[in-house]
């Protein structure tokens, strides 16, 4: 019996080439004796919906679009409780969470050599009741992925999104955060926060590979205290992005669970999409909840 795949697209994501390379990509799999179903993702059923309505069984889930894509896919995932192996064939802009877990940047890759790729296992964070795969993020640069037009996405890149970041720093709202984690309590004005399970964010490399552990259980968190200046907020957020932490206005740390307590309503951003308007969060590590479908390193047979 041949073995199933659901391939979920979204057929915008990157100048929408997918539409074109769709039936390169299923002709590759059907080569290796699978039976492919592609859907597409629009604006009435996006990639949680296609899996929650979905009825025929099937063996692995590849997924073709960007971070943004994927997040919906693994909501839909964690709320049906449905294991299955994930492949993420990427077509967004800067695709922090392929990058942090290895992912080819060839399309074509996975669909030619999926029977070599090898499984590994990642902690998926939850939100309140959402789900996310690398980060949940407050604050400057949080909101240029989903601020960001699509069309300046395509024509710039990740560029686009320091545009409109660096744009922010000068008129940079502050959050009154109250966190609670395992073993401390910090309450300041901050005017950036994230968690996060990858070595990527926003397109930047902040942390260093040895010091990511994307299925250790726990994630990475930053908070950055309210600047006394610009100049002062350039020097920080010139630092972060660089991945040199060690700074006396950022706070660094490792957590599996915390809470949070705003003042007001806040904007958030999980995996680069609006996540509404919340007060009070949750968040927790949900270790190795995942298993994604990766090309063996190097040396490895």
């Amino acid at each position: 019996m041949e073995n199933r795949i659901l391939l979920i697209a979204n057929p915008k994501a990157g100048r929408g080439k997918i539409v074109k390379e769709m039936s390169t990509i299923k002709e590759n799999l059907q080569k290796l004796s699978y039976q492919v179903k592609v859907q597409y993702t629009d604006l009435q059923k996006d990639a949680t919906q296609i899996i929650k309505s979905e009825n025929e069984p099937y063996d692995k889930l590849l997924v073709c679009g960007g971070d943004g894509t994927l997040n919906q896919a693994i909501q839909g995932l964690c709320e049906m409780e449905k294991q299955v192996p994930v492949g993420y064939m990427t077509v967004g802009t800067t695709n922090d969470f392929a990058r942090s877990l290895g992912v080819s940047k060839n399309r074509y890759d996975i669909s030619n050599h999926i029977d070599e790729y090898q499984e590994e296992q990642v902690d998926v964070g939850k939100f309140n009741e959402r789900f996310f795969n690398y980060v949940a993020s407050i604050g400057v640069f949080s909101k240029a992925s989903y601020r960001t037009s699509t069309k300046a996405k395509n024509r710039f890149g990740r560029l686009a999104y320091l545009f409109l970041g660096v744009r922010e720093l000068f008129f940079y709202p502050t959050y009154h955060l109250k966190i609670f984690t395992e073993d401390r309590i910090i309450e300041d004005e901050f005017v950036y926060g994230s968690i996060s399970n990858a070595r990527y964010v926003g397109g930047f490399p902040i942390f260093k590979k040895e010091t990511v552990d994307m299925s250790d259980g726990e994630f990475e968190a930053i908070f950055v205290k309210k600047p006394k200046n610009i100049w002062q907020t350039l020097k920080i957020a010139a630092k972060v992005l660089s991945g040199h932490l060690q700074d006396k206005n950022v706070c660094h740390f490792k957590t599996a669970h915390l809470k949070i307590e705003t003042t007001e309503d806040t904007e958030w951003s999980i995996d680069g999409e609006y996540s509404g308007k919340v007060k009070n969060i949750e968040i927790s590590n949900l270790p190795k909840n995942r298993t994604y479908l990766v090309p063996k390193k190097k040396g490895e047979k």
